[in-house]
């Protein structure tokens, strides 16, 4: 029989399968994003019924199979339950999820990955930055962290104070990131860089993506 192996991680995504059981998608520090069933997480007070949710933060207790992991037991340290009575944080927070689960990869560390989604999710649900600009921050650094990012659109003129707010967001270190605000005027110059970035760096279509827009 494998080893029990702990790793730290969030919670990406869960998905039902048989009668009680889940799959659950673990980004990890360690050893990146991994696949893991929870076998009764769904069953009426079973102990993993709480703490194999989205969003949910810790280290989880694992044995290693030749396709996926079954979670044993999970330390959950931080659930930011907060975004779940908030529309707009959830929808927000979904989305860095699906971009994380989109540029993570099974067997490689995820250190800066799962740092940055903890600091984001922190940044949305504290109230003191705009959530747009947190989004921006998010996308320009996960861009980074994958080394995709190739500097600002060349069609795109950004404003001096435009241009150093997205330096900080490339550049700064992590606990720095959420640090600063900008005026509105700056914060949709940013927006639109974004967006030609992303469009232009990303072929994927992200779902989470149509709740923001329609809010």
């Amino acid at each position: 029989m494998s080893e029990l192996v702990e790793l730290t991680g969030m919670i990406i995504k869960q998905m039902p399968v048989r009668e009680y059981d889940k799959r659950l998608v673990i980004l990890t520090a360690e050893s990146g994003k991994i696949t893991a069933f929870a076998r009764g997480a769904r069953r009426m007070g079973g102990r993993l019924m709480g703490t194999t949710e989205p969003f949910c933060f810790g280290t989880f207790r694992l044995f290693p199979g030749k396709e996926a992991y079954t979670l044993t037991e999970a330390n959950v340290t931080r659930y930011f339950e907060e975004l779940r009575s908030d529309y707009d944080s959830y929808a927000y927070a979904s989305y860095f999820l699906e971009i994380a689960d989109y540029y993570t990869r099974e067997n490689l560390e995820a250190y800066e990955d799962l740092n940055l989604i903890y600091a984001s999710l922190a940044a949305l649900i504290s109230g003191r930055f705009e959530r747009r600009l947190v989004r921006c921050a998010y996308e320009i650094r996960s861009l980074v962290i994958a080394g995709e990012y190739p500097g600002v659109p060349s069609q795109t003129s950004l404003s001096d104070t435009a241009a150093y707010a997205v330096n900080r967001m490339v550049n700064s270190p992590l606990q720095e990131l959420y640090s600063f605000s900008v005026s509105e005027e700056v914060l949709r110059e940013i927006e639109r860089a974004c967006s030609q970035l992303m469009k232009k760096q990303v072929n994927h279509e992200f779902k989470s993506l149509s709740f923001l827009q329609d809010g």
